[in-house]
């Protein structure tokens, strides 16, 4: 695409997947809270968390544990995810289980921006003694929305959230078949 970067090109494609799985999640969500006369006004809630909180007493003695916390769980990540706070998405990967590598991403400043001061740069990062690694610092400092979106696209967080999402899905599509469709 024009005027794309490299980095776009590279992990939008994984990003996209995972914010249309995890808005998946949510529509399957609202249409089943819409099938339960004791949960159409949770419907159109504006916290996806009243409505998951109402499936989940609805529904409570047909779902385990880890049922109740993957779906509590993927609402979060969802969040995360859209929200752009990646650091935090990891680690509501790590808490369903989904272990996530760093993905080697360093930030490196520039205050002089030549050829050869980035070539230095590159190089001292290489080597270990110039930059900081992304998967140190938190998604929420400034200016580290796109070294987090590297990270994440670079480690595979995206995939894996996308994977997170469909399991969610399942559980939701189980409970809908116990209502009927």
């Amino acid at each position: 695409m024009p005027g794309q970067s490299i980095s776009e090109a590279m992990f939008f494609p994984a990003f996209k997947g995972a914010a249309a799985e995890g808005a998946v999640v949510e529509l399957k969500m609202r249409l089943l809270a819409g099938k339960i006369p004791a949960l159409q006004g949770h419907a159109h809630k504006k916290m996806l968390e009243n409505i998951e909180a109402g499936l989940i007493e609805h529904f409570g003695a047909a779902l385990s544990d880890e049922d109740k916390a993957t779906l509590t769980l993927c609402r979060q990540l969802r969040n995360k995810i859209l929200h752009s706070d990646f650091r935090a998405a990891r680690d509501k990967l790590s808490e369903l289980g989904i272990s996530s590598a760093p993905g080697g991403v360093v930030k490196i400043d520039l205050p002089v921006v030549t050829v050869a001061e980035v070539a230095r740069k590159i190089e001292a990062a290489k080597a270990g003694t110039e930059g900081v690694r992304v998967a140190d610092t938190l998604s929420t400092d400034a200016g580290s929305v796109f070294g987090w979106f590297l990270e994440a696209g670079q480690s595979g967080d995206f995939t894996r959230a996308s994977a997170a999402f469909k399991s969610a899905a399942k559980i939701v599509d189980r409970l809908a078949g116990i209502v009927g469709t």
